[in-house]
């Protein structure tokens, strides 16, 4: 058995067909967050990424809402975990 984060939602390159590695989080039709591997940063060459993307009706932001992870999957992760507790703060 795997330890590796399995998403609980649906992600799809930002950009398809590009060849980049970034990729969006979709709730349905609803995009909260996006995951991009770094090939920039000093010193964060090779991370990913990870972001929260506005979500319409959110009246309260929580902090930290990005960072750096070592693997897309931990990204994928902090994103949704991100997304979770936004729902559970504004109930749904």
């Amino acid at each position: 058995m795997s330890d590796e984060y399995r998403p609980l939602y649906k992600w799809r390159e930002t950009w398809p067909g590009e060849g980049h590695q970034d990729f969006s989080g979709f709730d349905g039709e609803q995009s909260f967050g996006r995951i991009q591997l770094d090939q920039t940063s000093h010193g964060k060459m090779g991370m990913w990424k990870w972001n929260a993307t506005n979500v319409p009706l959110v009246r309260e932001r929580i902090v930290p809402h990005s960072g750096w992870e070592a693997t897309s999957r931990e990204a994928c992760r902090r994103v949704e975990e991100h997304y979770g507790k936004l729902n559970a703060l504004h109930r749904r």
